[in-house]
């Protein structure tokens, strides 16, 4: 029997090599030559950020202009000389005390550096992938973001057009920031988002990572996924991406719900990128137990509003999460608060005067945020 066992295969062997030369043998390709496909990301566009100077001008736009204008105080602007590569690879947006920039007798002002892609690189879907190191000072907060389509347009929610925050960071909170905004940036401006607390991570260099679907958006911090959304309906227009410092004096800033006070800051102080890396996703699938995205809508009605504003929300939220609800004024000052646990609750705006607030309804670490009118 042992005999058999051993022969056996060498004659399989060799009637295998005799039907290949016979040309009989048409199911087993040469391997060296075949395709072989694979659901990894393809790798599109990126930067690793060598050298020393400017950042690459075939790759990056660097807008300068004043960016957080504050006609109480110092004004933040986005400079060019602010974003730099340090020879170490890695791109440095930097933030600084300057003169008053634009002689309106402020004391000093601010500026900060920004890179965006625009008209070098933008693409419809896919992985959008940064390695940074996070500031060290309070005052001023970082972002890697995505215009995509027409964000300005009021006409088909996000579908047309969304702005897509991948990553707000901060110099002096553990806090990272995912969001979505979309209808524009007026009056029907409208935003779903989530906050993570993740000790440690100002600390050494880490990942952020969007995965742009037709369907979803995922996001994720070291490859943990943090969020998913579908925003106000998922973007089917390409985008670009864009790496910024902001800094702004103006008081819905400098509060301790965002970048808090530059005034207290030691700067200059940097944010460092180690590269930028964008993928064709293919047909890559998320590899999450959960695929169902949850329903993240607020309404407001009527819009504009006299005296009594409806909220509308998940009844999942309003039931179980017992949501927060503040109202701000247009420059960032909180007007009035309310605790709501009911589908349809009416808020009572009787007391604000005309003009233009902004609701924000917070329940764990989601928020959802809407403009509405006062008459």
């Amino acid at each position: 029997m042992k005999k058999i066992v051993l022969v056996l295969p060498f004659f399989l062997m060799s009637l295998i090599a005799l039907m290949a030369q016979t040309g009989n043998l048409k199911s087993l390709p040469d391997p060296s030559t075949q395709e072989i496909k694979t659901n990894e990301p393809k790798l599109t566009w990126s930067d690793e950020f060598d050298g020393t100077g400017v950042p690459n001008p075939a790759k990056w736009d660097r807008p300068e202009y004043n960016r957080r204008p504050n006609a109480k105080g110092p004004d933040g602007w986005w400079s060019k000389e602010d974003s730099y590569l340090d020879g170490n690879g890695n791109l440095v947006i930097r933030v600084r005390k300057i003169a008053d920039k634009n002689n309106d007798g402020d004391p000093f002002d601010y500026s900060v550096g920004a890179v965006r892609t625009l008209g070098k690189f933008k693409q419809l879907y896919g992985r959008y992938d940064i390695r940074c190191q996070l500031p060290k000072q309070q005052g001023w907060w970082v972002a890697f973001w995505m215009m995509q389509g027409n964000v300005g347009s009021e006409v088909n929610a996000g579908i047309d057009g969304s702005e897509v925050d991948i990553m707000e960071a901060f110099g002096w909170t553990n806090k990272i920031n995912h969001a979505v905004h979309y209808d524009g940036y007026g009056a029907a401006h409208k935003s779903v988002g989530k906050y993570e607390l993740i000790p440690g991570i100002r600390e050494g260099f880490h990942n952020y990572t969007l995965d742009w679907y037709p369907d979803k958006y995922i996001f994720y911090v070291d490859g943990k996924e943090t969020y998913r959304t579908q925003g106000g309906g998922v973007c089917n227009q390409p985008g670009y991406v864009k790496i910024t410092g902001e800094i702004s004096t103006e008081d819905w800033a400098i509060n301790s719900y965002w970048s808090n006070d530059p005034a207290k800051a030691a700067y200059p102080d940097s944010f460092l990128v180690d590269y930028v890396r964008v993928y064709d996703i293919g047909s890559l699938t998320s590899t999450s137990p959960e695929n169902k995205l949850p329903e993240q809508k607020i309404l407001l009605t009527p819009n504009p509003v006299n005296d009594w504003l409806t909220l509308s929300m998940p009844e999942s939220s309003a039931k179980n999460e017992n949501p927060e609800v503040n109202i701000f004024s247009s420059s960032g000052e909180r007007i009035k608060s309310f605790q709501t646990n009911s589908i349809g609750d009416q808020l009572s705006v009787k007391d604000l005067n005309a003009g233009l607030y902004i609701l924000v309804v917070k329940y764990n670490s989601f928020s959802f945020s809407q403009k509405f009118m006062k008459n």
